[in-house]
């Protein structure tokens, strides 16, 4: 029932006793930037002892990320504005498009027949819904042109006071394979410290576009243990010299920028997600997905899957000593972990990296 009701709900079930928490939801339009009301509910719990566990996301890396870099291209939108009920006068406002790099105002992404972006952008500005004083200072637009150069979808909602988002559903439903561009501009305001896009379709390919972090909201917030996946059988236990990330299980290094009233902080970069855990594991439902050991049984894949894998260890933890605090339950399971490799840079990564955690 919305972001607030699932922020009330955590608080809640902590009011009844719950000691370990996990989910696997996310809302869209959680701030990216800075800690949202849920994030701030997770926070909230873990201080006052509980564990609180959330899948990180399965983006991968399907994400966007820069600074607004002007490119002088511009758009000319001529309105009319009256005045006293009675005089019209004819105005003008300049849209500037972002420079994706040598000048480009648009960046080439591919859809097969069948393939489809869902591009879900923020920038770096307050959000009203979570300060409820100061909310975006600029109003961005996300668009998608055809490879004729015209335009075919886009989100361009009035962003000033209220929450900087904006985003897009679209699908070739073409016979053939086809190029279509995002272009991003700015409509009013400053021009913004950082943008971000997580596509979370992931079916489309976007050109040149190197893979950066997706997983935010709660799932980033500082209580929080974000988790990503890895399948059983890419395990040890099962013949793998360790275990190997999920493709998709998402990026970690989404920044906080501002604290919850809206004030700009400094870089906050948390090291989330903070564990994997093992997805793949036989179901008695989820009829119709695949059955990978033809055992009879569903498989069930995801963070959504692994999330709670990870949560079962700490309530197992509290069975066997009650005591144990949030954070000496996070410090054993992470310090017991087995290091994995960050498959999105070269070489091994020892320690902790933004796609495996600890």
């Amino acid at each position: 029932f919305g972001q607030a009701n699932l922020a009330q709900s955590i608080i809640d079930l902590q009011d009844v006793g719950v000691v370990v928490f996990v989910d696997d939801i996310i809302y869209f339009a959680e701030p990216m930037f800075l800690d949202g009301i849920i994030a701030q509910a997770a926070d909230f719990v873990n201080a006052n002892g509980s564990s609180y566990f959330s899948s990180a996301g399965n983006n991968g890396g399907d994400s966007f990320e820069s600074p607004f870099v002007s490119s002088g291209v511009a758009d000319t939108f001529i309105f009319p504005i009256f005045v006293d009920d009675t005089t019209v006068v004819d105005d003008t406002l300049l849209a500037e498009y972002h420079d994706f790099g040598g000048g480009n105002i648009f960046q080439p992404v591919v859809m097969a027949p069948g393939q489809g972006i869902f591009p879900l952008f923020q920038w770096s500005d307050p959000f009203f819904s979570t300060t409820g004083t100061v909310g975006a200072q600029t109003d961005v637009d996300i668009l998608l042109f055809d490879e004729d150069g015209f335009f075919v979808t886009g989100s361009f909602g009035g962003n000033i006071g209220g929450d900087p988002v904006e985003g897009f559903q679209f699908s070739n439903n073409g016979p053939d394979s086809a190029v279509f561009f995002i272009a991003i501009q700015v409509f009013e305001g400053p021009k913004p410290e950082l943008m971000k896009y997580v596509d979370f379709n992931g079916s489309a390919t976007i050109i040149g576009n190197v893979p950066t972090s997706t997983s935010y909201g709660h799932a980033n917030a500082a209580g929080a243990v974000g988790v990503g996946a890895s399948a059983y059988f890419n395990t040890p236990a099962f013949g793998a010299p360790r275990p190997f990330l999920n493709g998709f299980s998402s990026l970690g290094g989404v920044p906080i920028l501002y604290d919850p009233a809206g004030n700009r902080i400094a870089d906050d970069l948390r090291e989330q997600p903070k564990l994997v855990g093992p997805d793949g594991a036989n179901t008695t439902f989820f009829a119709g997905q695949s059955d990978i050991e033809g055992d009879g049984f569903n498989n069930f894949f995801g963070t959504s899957a692994s999330a709670p894998h990870a949560a079962a260890v700490a309530a197992l933890m509290l069975e066997a000593n009650p005591t144990l605090s949030p954070d000496e339950i996070l410090d054993v399971m992470q310090s017991t972990a087995i290091d994995m490799d960050n498959p999105y840079s070269p070489g091994f990564d020892a320690g902790f990296d933004f796609a495996t955690g600890a």
